[in-house]
């Protein structure tokens, strides 16, 4: 019976429109991070307008305890977060990638070395970004940005 169940089990998950489920998710997972790589080099390259693309409509930004709308964020701490980016040395990865149909949960880790300059300390950031896919591509919902010293 086991041998029956397992057979079962690999013909299902080898059949054509598994297959094409699986590629299908593949490429949503892809577009996610795309999309939330793209925010990333707008900040670094000071472009705001392509910051701004990416943004859904209704995007929430939740940081060092603030919780901003998508036009507070714009008003207040985009050009900080530009500012910030810019010239950076940080090195970015993905954690992970969750998918549950057009929404994507994206984690990511960022290490930041110290700059050299006097009080520079080297820093972690662990982002959490909530991704939707819309008739205007991949849409970033919502941003959750922790950070901290790296401690030695």
């Amino acid at each position: 019976m086991r041998h029956v169940s397992l057979t079962l089990l690999l013909l299902c998950a080898a059949s054509p429109s598994a297959q094409a489920r699986a590629q299908g998710s593949a490429a949503d997972s892809a577009g996610a991070v795309a999309a939330v790589a793209q925010f990333h080099a707008a900040l670094s390259a000071a472009d705001s307008s392509r910051a701004v693309a990416v943004l859904a409509d209704d995007a929430m930004i939740l940081e060092s305890g603030a919780i901003q709308t998508r036009a507070e964020y714009l008003s207040h701490h985009l050009g900080a977060d530009m500012k910030g980016s810019a010239g950076s040395k940080a090195e970015r990865s993905v954690v992970s990638v969750s998918m549950a149909g057009t929404t994507a949960i994206i984690v990511s880790k960022t290490i930041r070395p110290a700059t050299g300059a006097e009080g520079s300390t080297a820093s972690e950031m662990a982002e959490l970004m909530v991704v939707s896919k819309t008739s205007r591509g991949w849409q970033i919902r919502a941003v959750h940005w922790s950070s901290r010293r790296v401690r030695a």
